[in-house]
């Protein structure tokens, strides 16, 4: 450009902004205040504008983003494949972290920026944090597909602690539930396994060692699958859990992470929307 053209685009800068940017001097120009105050705010937006092209490219596939999410145990096998399937798909280059922790490790997980947020079970009221979502979940029994309580749909406390148990132990949010489910029916907990592993128990399900308990959504059938049959308790005693998505409000993200909780609040919204059906 020459050096005409450019002192024309300075004038008109000067006069939109009704002040002097340069001190015309006999040998060059010299940035008035207002010139220096313009010229601190473009490198600024430059330096923003920088950083957001980088997070539009991560979000295009240009380049690897990545995404760090804390769950519960019970999320694993009923709700974060499913939720976390659609945005891999549309979204291959972006690498995804899974850390499946207790469910009072989450939410300091999600305070300190171990992740960009989490899913928990019946979270309570925590400063720093917010549920952005909330789907509700039922405990199921979880019993051998093969098993001499077919064809019933449904399987009550008492008999249900009449047989073998197969429970987690006190680091899995569902053993509150197992206790409570105990201590409404006056059982005494005699269980012949505990585990904090709830892929072992369906295991030992599976292997006819004995029944267990899990939480799914309404969304999921209860049908045979896996060997293994998830029926409904028949007391209504035993509240719902509320599974909650929550983030930290006050942090600041990248728009790779916001892309996929995008992903996981839709299908929260799906599961509420469609629950039962």
């Amino acid at each position: 450009m020459s050096a005409s053209a450019i002192d024309k685009q300075l004038i008109h800068a000067e006069e939109a902004l009704g002040v002097a940017l340069f001190e015309r001097l006999p040998r060059g120009m010299r940035l008035t205040s207002a010139g220096e105050i313009l010229l601190h705010g473009v490198r600024s937006w430059q330096k923003d504008f920088a950083r957001i092209r980088f997070e539009i490219e991560e979000l295009r596939g240009l380049r690897r983003g990545e995404v760090k999410i804390a769950v519960s145990q019970e999320t694993v096998f009923d709700f974060l494949p499913g939720a976390l399937a659609s945005f891999m798909k549309d979204h291959p280059r972006i690498a995804n972290h899974i850390a499946v922790v207790e469910s009072d490790r989450i939410r300091q997980m999600v305070l300190d920026g171990q992740a960009d947020f989490g899913l928990t079970f019946s979270p309570p009221p925590q400063p720093g944090v917010t549920a952005t979502r909330s789907a509700s979940f039922h405990v199921r029994a979880v019993v051998p597909a093969e098993n001499d309580l077919r064809p019933k749909k449904t399987i009550s406390l008492s008999e249900f602690f009449q047989r073998p148990t197969i429970i987690p132990d006190a680091s899995v949010h569902l053993r509150d539930i197992v206790d409570i489910a105990a201590a409404k029916s006056r059982t005494r907990l005699q269980p012949i396994l505990t585990t904090n592993n709830l892929e072992l128990m369906r295991l030992m399900v599976r292997e006819g060692c004995g029944f267990g308990l899990t939480a799914i959504s309404d969304k999921s059938s209860t049908d045979t699958k896996d060997g293994l049959t998830y029926l409904p308790l028949g007391d209504k005693s035993i509240p719902p859990l509320t599974l909650s998505l929550i983030v930290a409000p006050e942090r600041k993200f990248s728009l790779t992470s916001i892309l996929a909780r995008r992903y996981f609040e839709v299908y929260f919204d799906d599961l509420e929307q469609n629950g039962g059906k």
